[in-house]
């Protein structure tokens, strides 16, 4: 059994972290510093603490920023393990076809268990693409309190879409899409109601709990939404001070729809209407080319490396060493628990410093880690300095066991942490100063709870990812067919495809 731990009955604002030694921007550790904490900030220490501060005793303990997940589903938390061995596009089909529909108390569940998974892995703030089925102001309002309730920093960008441009590109190549298409499988709202839900969400929660709370923008993506859905979500996000999370370009066959309904890149087209900017954040964005990686720096967008589902789903690679060298700000994702299988962005971590090797174009750990942390406040927003220990940041802290196996023996901390997995050995976990993970235990969220609800969304879904219906079969059935036209037609080429003459190809 799990138990839950009540958070400090002081609820004090004034803390500190007697000893432990502290992670600085940097990549040096100042051994022994301990912090301070006051209204949910890292201050200097006083010349005179007194007894006001309440103290937790950091000896042996390293503090490390808290990570930002960039990128996550959590919806996904109930749906593991589907669908292995299958590419993208049919494996959506099978996913939103053995989801079913998602009540306001459904996304709660899994929101919470996300979390809860997250927290103990000390990801501190998580950027939520929440898809929906249907969409509704509802599933918005149960996923976010969940949040609340647990303690995490979020950031929900409600996924909107409103049509599916892979049905041009199919009739393009001699398929009729049929049951294939987005459409077909979740109900699409029209663009007006869906900008009126994500306005009712930014009233209601953005900024809430202190500003631990906010709301982004959330497109589906590009071939899923309309111009005039993508210009007024876009509109609206700005209008309230935020911005826009998109999926860009995960597979060729996305990237291929795009330039057939562009007739150009797709990251020059977004730039024409008018929405590339500092304030979008591009999940994926396996196939650009290098003049939208060079677009993208230059406008100040921030790319979200998801290697674990980029590799699990068979999309690719992503040019993550030349958008760093092109100076464009990366973070990092474990996209949703059906496409990666966790919430822990360590492994994510891990396997993106291990996958682009190539030359002198490695990614290192200190590169990662900052993926993981500063990247990644970048698309969360919130205040300033987050994923950052130092005087003036949020003091979103993990604190890590030092004398362990592991880390004893580490040379060099941040690569380390990178390399071997810094969530093990997880002690204590404060967002905004407030304790949310203590002595390994959850403070805010009851853990076996949360467990036997998930088990439950689990088993209610069981049957249907077991024995997928026909008409499933066959939508993904043709799905494959369009992938296998598409690289056929030498489209797969990711920096050639201008599409030009290839409608009407079998």
């Amino acid at each position: 059994m799990k138990r839950h731990v009540p958070a400090s009955s002081s609820n004090s604002e004034l803390l500190s972290i007697v000893g432990c030694d502290v992670l600085r921007p940097d990549g040096s550790v100042s051994e022994g510093a301990g912090l301070w904490i006051e209204d949910g900030l890292i201050v200097d220490a006083p010349a005179d603490p007194g007894e006001q501060f309440e103290q937790i005793d950091g000896d042996g303990l390293l503090a490390v920023p808290g990570l930002v997940n960039a990128h996550s589903h959590s919806p996904e938390a109930c749906l593991r393990g589907i669908g292995e061995g299958l590419t993208l596009e049919p494996w959506l089909i099978m996913m939103f076809a053995s989801s079913g529909p998602y009540s306001e108390q459904d996304h709660y569940d899994c929101a919470l268990a996300s979390a809860a998974e997250m927290l103990r892995a000390g990801v501190t703030t998580v950027v939520d693409h929440l898809w929906m089925t249907p969409p509704s102001g509802a599933a918005i309002d149960g996923a976010m309190r969940a949040y609340r309730d647990a303690g995490i920093r979020a950031t929900i960008a409600p996924l909107m879409g409103d049509r599916d441009y892979t049905e041009e590109l199919a009739a393009s190549v001699g398929i009729d899409l049929g049951d294939a298409s987005i459409a077909a499988q979740i109900k699409l709202l029209p663009a007006d109601e869906l900008i009126e839900i994500l306005s009712g969400a930014f009233d209601r929660w953005h900024g809430a709990e202190g500003g631990r709370l906010r709301i982004l923008a959330g497109p589906s993506g590009i071939q899923w939404a309309s111009d005039e859905l993508l210009e007024g979500l876009a509109a609206t996000a700005r209008a309230n001070g935020s911005g826009i999370h998109v999926h860009l370009l995960e597979t060729f066959v996305q990237d291929a729809s795009c330039r057939l309904r562009f007739g150009r890149s797709t990251v020059a087209a977004l730039d024409e209407l008018g929405i590339l900017g500092p304030d979008c954040s591009f999940p994926h964005s396996v196939w650009l080319d290098d003049d939208e990686v060079a677009l993208i720096a230059d406008r100040g967008a921030v790319v979200v490396h998801n290697p674990a589902a980029n590799q699990r789903l068979g999309s690719g690679r992503a040019p993550i060493a030349a958008l760093l060298d092109a100076g464009a700000t990366v973070a990092l994702g474990t996209d949703g628990a059906a496409s990666s299988d966790n919430h822990d962005l360590w492994d994510c971590a891990k396997l993106a410093a291990l996958i682009h090797t190539d030359g002198a174009s490695w990614v290192d750990s200190d590169q990662v880690f900052a993926m993981a942390t500063v990247g990644g406040a970048a698309v969360a927003g919130g205040p300033a300095l987050l994923g950052r220990l130092e005087v003036g940041a949020p003091a979103d802290i993990v604190l890590i066991e030092r004398d362990s196996l592991w880390l004893s023996g580490a040379q060099k901390i941040v690569a380390s942490l990178v390399l071997s997995n810094g969530g093990r050995g997880i002690r204590h976990v404060l967002v905004g100063g407030r304790p949310v993970l203590r002595d390994g235990e959850l403070t805010l969220a009851d853990e076996q709870q949360t467990i036997n609800k998930l088990r439950e969304q689990t088993e209610a879904r069981r049957e249907s990812v077991a024995n997928p219906s026909d008409r499933t079969r066959d939508a993904m059935r043709h799905m494959e067919q369009v992938r296998a036209a598409v690289a056929g037609s030498g489209a797969k080429d990711g920096k050639a495809m201008q599409f030009v003459g290839l409608a009407g190809r079998a």
